[in-house]
């Protein structure tokens, strides 16, 4: 059954008559914008090499949309366009979490308001100042971006299909998970970075560190870790995805070391973990401070240890 963005979407195209505003961070759905040969259809979109990489927004998607008629313009330099947001006409706009892609129009839960008559105007002017100032995506600067990207997009196929191998760690109640509840004594919070970028996240899983790179708060925290502290990995705007005991004291790797988790120009502190629970598809909401390493052992962050007891004991059906 079709979610109720494509439905909603679809219908929207159909009665609109005159120009379609598609601002976008990611692009893989071309079904949308498909079938309106002389239609003003216009997809403002950003693009980064680590986006095109990871597969986020796809050089062949763009491809058939600019072979389809739409006009494509993008974002590269600058603050990130992350917004979602879809205009119809001059009277009829949506914003929405969902980005032209096939999962967020077909499987994603996603949310959106619809606004019409003068409370879209901002929204077309809005896109309209970005528009201008954004740079034509054709054919040709899609050929550049393949080529440019293509030995890093191999490798990263390859690489994520081993990690879609891995079957993920168990947690249900398991005697280590209570010990560490129970006899822990010191706890710590570590940022996946999966905000930035996904692959960090499953390079720390597969290499078995918690890393954290300069500059980052709290430094001192890591520093205090030892032997058996327990972490528990939050990734942002997901939730807690897993719990570790840590195998020893944090490493500091300076740039060019060949053992770095990833490459970088700053240093790389980590800690050598032992996974206890590791599933992202059943993760426990927080809002976290906007820190990347971050001591919890505190009697303020009890109610939260309690929580995070209850939810990786006794995991809800995903």
């Amino acid at each position: 059954m079709e979610r109720q963005h494509r439905i909603v979407f679809q219908n929207l195209m159909q009665q609109s008559k005159g120009t379609v505003r598609i601002a976008s961070a990611y692009v893989t759905d071309t079904l949308l914008m498909s079938g309106m040969e002389g239609r003003d259809l216009r997809l403002l979109t950003y693009l980064s090499a680590m986006d095109i990489i990871a597969g986020a927004s796809s050089l062949v998607s763009l491809t058939k949309l600019i072979a389809a008629g739409v006009q494509c313009r993008y974002i590269s330099k600058g603050p990130r366009l992350h917004a979602k947001v879809y205009l119809f006409d001059d009277q009829s706009a949506v914003v929405t979490s969902a980005n032209l892609t096939r999962k967020a129009l077909e499987s994603n839960l996603e949310v959106g308001v619809h606004l019409s008559g003068a409370a879209a105007t901002p929204l077309i002017s809005w896109f309209d100042s970005l528009w201008y100032k954004a740079d034509k995506l054709d054919l040709a600067t899609i050929s550049r971006w393949s080529r440019e990207t293509e030995v890093e997009r191999n490798e990263y196929s390859v690489l994520r299909k081993r990690f879609e191998k891995l079957p993920l760690l168990p947690v249900g109640p398991t005697t280590k998970l209570l010990d560490i509840f129970e006899a822990g004594e010191r706890f710590f919070v570590c940022n996946t970075n999966r905000r930035y970028s996904h692959e960090d996240e499953m390079h720390m899983y597969n290499r078995g560190y918690a890393v954290a790179w300069e500059q980052f708060h709290y430094p001192s925290h890591m520093e205090k870790v030892e032997n058996d502290d327990v972490i528990f990995m939050y990734a942002k705007s997901v939730g807690f995805i897993g719990i570790g005991q840590a195998r020893s004291r944090c490493q500091i790797l300076e740039p060019g070391d060949p053992d770095r988790v990833t490459a970088g120009n700053t240093r790389e502190w980590r800690v050598p973990m032992v996974w206890l629970a590791w599933n992202e598809n059943s993760a426990y909401r927080w809002p976290s401070p906007n820190s990347t390493f971050f001591e919890v052992s505190g009697e303020q962050y009890k109610q939260l240890r309690n929580d995070l007891k209850n939810h990786f004991l006794n995991p809800s059906p995903n």
